[in-house]
């Protein structure tokens, strides 16, 4: 997520780099378990076992975050409990489809916990914050703080993203049980990727595009 506003590379400090956080998001959450799967099935397990051990990279990346931090926040132990739950009722049975439409289901209420941070602070600008320091948090602060203008793109940023994945999630389920079990978690893979750009590129244009950045800028007293 690029930020609203720009200063001189002097007076930036360092934050986490979004890029770097995106490429291990996609490597834990869907090139390790979609490789998983595939190798699994190529040696011969069958695809109940290779859709239930599928979500071994995810559970484990997150069972270490939980040890490494020293903490359980609200988005791990939802995690875990997703997991937990899908793998069990998967185990019941018998049917690997469950499993698969989880996805579909995390992603559901994520999205619907985007569209609820509108009611107090949007995703988006908590993102914001949390990938800047320095002059550029400053920036967005105050526009945040002065300009209804910057007000309104970073909501209407946010919407797109929760509704985006409100759409994603739907698609998801309904793939999770009407294609054909190994054909799945590749098109789940490539799902994620398009949808990332998608909804990247179209908060994007609401939040950067050149008229918007020239009213925050002239309503939060900032130079462009």
């Amino acid at each position: 997520m690029t930020m609203p506003t720009t200063v001189p590379a002097s007076t930036q400090e360092a934050a986490p780099d979004p890029r770097r956080a995106a490429l291990a998001n996609l490597a834990i959450n869907v090139v390790a378990p979609v490789a998983l799967f595939y190798g699994l099935r190529a040696g011969g397990v069958d695809q109940w076992a290779a859709v239930t051990l599928g979500v071994l990279p995810p559970a484990a990346y997150t069972a270490w975050t939980v040890v490494t931090r020293r903490r359980v926040d609200a988005l791990a132990l939802f995690t875990i409990g997703v997991l937990v739950i899908s793998v069990a009722v998967s185990f019941l049975t018998g049917s690997p489809r469950f499993v698969l439409a989880k996805d579909g289901w995390v992603t559901g209420i994520i999205g619907l916990g985007l569209c609820a941070t509108l009611l107090r602070t949007p995703f988006y600008l908590q993102m914001a914050r949390a990938m800047t320091t320095g002059a550029v948090r400053e920036r967005i602060e105050i526009s945040w703080a002065r300009s209804a203008t910057f007000q309104r793109a970073v909501r209407l940023a946010s919407l797109i993203w929760g509704v985006g994945l409100i759409a994603d999630a739907v698609v998801r389920v309904v793939l999770a049980y009407t294609l054909p079990v190994d054909q799945v978690p590749l098109i789940n893979g490539l799902q994620y990727v398009v949808v990332f750009v998608v909804l990247e590129v179209s908060s994007l244009r609401v939040v950067r595009n050149s008229r918007t950045r020239a009213k925050v800028a002239a309503e939060a007293g900032l130079e462009l």
